[in-house]
């Protein structure tokens, strides 16, 4: 559905983005991550044909992004991360002009409108300036105004934070439900649980370079299968240290004061086996618990690993 291949972008003479590519087909739903500054925002703008790369190219549902923008804009709904503009209009006046701008047939604006309102929770408030909503009522207004057209594409920018309790878990079922829907989704976000329940695809953006890029399963696969142990002893330490020697699937353990930090390959009867032993061993346990490497690991290896060389970016 979306092909971004070698995408460049810099700003007097400095790389910001850097041979991005990525590819999304229909109903997948990918989630950007990054630092701030890592060039999500502008990853965002360039693929929804706002800004233009200094190289590279960008196809959408087969038509060429950078020189085909005509055709390509009516497929793009666009969610940016600040709502601005329009202040003395009402969200009815606000959703009748975007209707009018998508060439909405004029015996369905009515009732397309009055749909959108409905399921963004924004019917009470029809008649309300749009200056004297909350920043979460105005951006559901910016969503209300991308269903109209009912773009291929949905690149949004980072609203989560501006959204209550309610409304960021409606929002991880909303993403869910394009995606069910065949829509492709790129969100920019750091918002990570949202991004756990709601998208299939990560991308991770640092210091202009695509550092990640890949599925759910391909984040565990990273780690080889590891993941870690945390021992918590209140009695028997030397004995449990000679156990944890002895077994093969420990890479490394680190010790403080009573708590065993591991990091193992074992696997999950493995584990089981481990604290039959421990116990066996007269080892006296407050504490024994296993976790799987996940998104959090990933973003901090990835960000800590590319910061390292000193690569710098911008938002």
């Amino acid at each position: 559905m979306i092909h971004v291949h070698e995408l460049y972008k810099s700003f007097h003479r400095k790389p910001i983005l850097t041979n991005v590519n990525l590819h999304l087909e229909a109903g997948d739903r990918l989630a950007l991550l990054g630092p701030n500054g890592s060039g999500k925002s502008l990853l965002i703008k360039i693929i929804a044909t706002l800004i233009k790369p200094c190289s590279g190219s960008i196809e959408i549902a087969g038509y060429d992004a950078i020189t085909d923008v005509r055709t390509v804009r009516p497929l793009i709904g666009y969610v940016p991360q600040i709502f601005e503009g329009y202040p003395d209009l009402s969200i009815q006046e606000y959703l009748e002009f975007f209707a009018a701008a998508y060439k909405l047939e004029k015996s369905q604006r009515a009732t397309g409108i009055q749909d959108v309102l409905d399921l963004m929770d924004l019917a009470a408030l029809r008649d309300e300036q749009i200056q004297y909503l909350s920043l979460g009522q105005k951006q559901r207004l910016c969503l209300a105004k991308t269903f109209l057209h009912d773009p291929l594409l949905w690149l949004v920018d980072a609203p989560i934070s501006l959204l209550d309790p309610q409304g960021q878990a409606e929002m991880g079922a909303l993403i869910r439900e394009l995606g069910a829907m065949g829509k492709t989704v790129i969100l920019a976000t750091n918002y990570l649980a949202d991004v756990i329940t709601s998208c299939n695809r990560v991308g991770i953006l640092n210091a202009g370079c695509l550092a990640f890029y890949g599925g759910m399963r391909d984040i565990s696969e990273r780690h080889g299968g590891r993941h870690r142990l945390e021992i918590e002893v209140i009695s028997g330490m030397e004995m449990a240290q000679t156990i944890l020697s002895e077994k093969s699937g420990v890479v490394s353990l680190q010790i403080t004061d009573s708590l065993i930090q591991v990091e193992s390959q074992m696997a999950e009867t493995e584990t089981t086996n481990l604290l039959k032993d421990l116990v066996r061993g007269d080892v006296t346990i407050s504490r024994f618990q296993r976790t799987e490497y996940g998104l959090v690991d990933l973003f901090l290896d990835v960000t800590s690993a590319v910061a390292s060389d000193g690569g710098t970016s911008q938002e």
